[in-house]
């Protein structure tokens, strides 16, 4: 029997797409320092099929950006990989504030800390080496405070696929959002609509309730995350917040017309 593989992403970002084909449609993106099950390959170490741990989706990439590991690396890694990237853009270089760059780390990013020096901090990355980041990349935003990460990301362009701050579709930004909150659902729009419970129109929506559009006939198109009093914010054109409230000057009409319920995320998923 063959023995099961994972990949740790190694890279800043790491497209994964439906086909291996640079060609195919972008699924989602992959964060350095996320783990994968690798499920097949095509070609001579060419692309790899895998499944994404954090929320089980399952697409083809590179294996350029991946580091392959056994169950027990793997394992190694999700213990020590505890620093968890919350600047949107950092520079991991070879010195403490100087030095070749070594990588680019994006919000989410995780690695693991190796200690600190003044302002800086030393990591540990996914291929073994070693590389100093400002500390302030790391520095924890309140809980709860999803005002304040939205605002930090207003203006950051849409991409279909996307999962960073150079570019991110509507369930990606939920997706993330939620996740640095302690809250795991799944990539898509129509998987978070169905892994989430309905919220009675007469207790509406507060902060962190998820907001769903499109026809009803079909599954859900789009998401946004709700911020209270009847605001949202979404990734549309770009990340923007707007009002489910009729005559408000925020009102999307366009998403008005297809709004099809407030719905809570469970605070506790499992993706196996």
């Amino acid at each position: 029997m063959t023995a099961t593989r994972h990949g740790i992403v190694a890279i800043a970002a790491l497209d994964l797409r439906l086909r291996p084909d640079h060609r195919s449609e972008l699924g989602t993106q992959l964060l350095l320092g996320e783990v994968v099950r690798i499920i097949a390959r095509r070609g001579r170490d060419a692309w790899c099929r895998v499944r994404n741990e954090a929320d089980g989706y399952v697409g083809w990439a590179r294996s350029w950006g991946l580091v392959e590991v056994g169950p027990a690396r793997a394992a190694a890694w999700r213990r020590r990989a505890r620093a968890r990237v919350t600047a949107l853009y950092a520079e991991a270089r070879e010195g403490p504030g100087t030095g070749a760059l070594v990588t680019p780390l994006v919000w989410r990013a995780c690695v693991v800390p190796l200690g600190r020096r003044g302002r800086y901090r030393r990591i540990g990355l996914p291929d073994g080496r070693a590389a100093w980041v400002a500390a302030s990349a790391f520095v924890r935003p309140a809980r709860g405070d999803l005002a304040g990460r939205v605002r930090n990301l207003l203006g950051v362009p849409y991409l279909w696929g996307g999962r960073t701050p150079l570019g991110m579709d509507c369930s990606g930004f939920t997706q993330l959002i939620l996740a640095e909150q302690g809250i795991a659902i799944p990539r898509d729009a129509a998987d978070q609509e169905r892994r989430s419970r309905p919220v009675e129109p007469s207790g509406g929506a507060r902060a962190g309730d998820l907001l769903f559009f499109g026809p009803q006939s079909r599954p859900a198109g789009h998401v946004g995350l709700g911020l209270g009093g009847g605001y949202y914010a979404h990734a549309r054109g770009q990340v923007r917040v707007n009002s489910i409230e009729r005559g408000n000057p925020l009102y999307d009409s366009a998403l008005g017309r297809q709004f099809r319920g407030v719905r809570r995320p469970s605070r506790t998923s499992s993706f196996a």
